[in-house]
């Protein structure tokens, strides 16, 4: 993407998140902005124009962190051997990895709020590390299906200066069969605006016309 089209993202976001103080239904302008299509922005840049925060890569300094949560990562692997997730859906058994691995690594959770990335949050020598549990089948690794999401709020979970790192926990019909820890800084996002509504809007009585039975 060209720094035009930065320039565009930020304009974006920009309108996203004052859309909340419409009085009034937005206007065209904001329609005509998420109708484009948004492909391949640095997540580093979407976090740092969302949060006002910076995202810093791995490098060599990080080298005893990032050693840290492999041992941890494997000692969740290995201690899910004694799990059950036959019955549990995918979502599941990454909320039970998230919180095997915050646990081990002494972490917490981000503004002590659960849902939203990041999942956790650690500090090691004065320096600030978010890490994402992401669960994926091991056969699926190379699937442009999406997998990795973030969305902008106003409260957002990112509060802080930081390395922003994903372990990617692999499984053979549920049984976590290894990982792999990924430098966020590195990937890039893709936006998919969308408007939404809950059952309880889509079957409200007003709207049903006929029913049966």
């Amino acid at each position: 993407m060209s720094l035009e089209g930065y320039g565009f993202v930020r304009i974006l976001f920009k309108s996203l998140f004052q859309i909340t103080s419409f009085v009034s239904l937005p206007p065209k302008e904001f329609f005509d902005l998420i109708k484009r299509k948004v492909r391949g922005v640095p997540f580093s840049y979407v976090i740092e124009m969302t949060t006002n925060r910076k995202v810093y890569p791995v490098t060599d300094e990080d080298k005893e962190v990032i050693e840290e949560i492999f041992k941890a990562a494997i000692e969740v692997v290995e201690d899910s051997k004694e799990e059950d997730f036959g019955d549990m859906r995918p979502n599941e058994i990454s909320n039970r990895l998230e919180d095997m691995l915050r646990a081990k690594l002494g972490g917490v959770i981000p503004e002590n709020k659960v849902a939203g990335y990041p999942n956790i949050l650690i500090e090691r020598k004065g320096k600030y590390y978010y890490v994402e549990v992401k669960l994926a089948e091991e056969d699926k690794l190379d699937s442009s299906f999406r997998t990795f999401y973030y969305e902008p709020v106003e409260l957002a979970k990112v509060t802080k200066d930081a390395c922003h790192i994903a372990v990617g926990f692999i499984h053979r019909r549920k049984t976590i069969i290894g990982f792999k820890i990924i430098d966020l800084s590195k990937i890039k996002v893709n936006l998919k605006n969308e408007f939404n509504a809950s059952n309880r809007e889509l079957y409200k009585p007003d709207a049903v016309v006929k029913a049966y039975p």
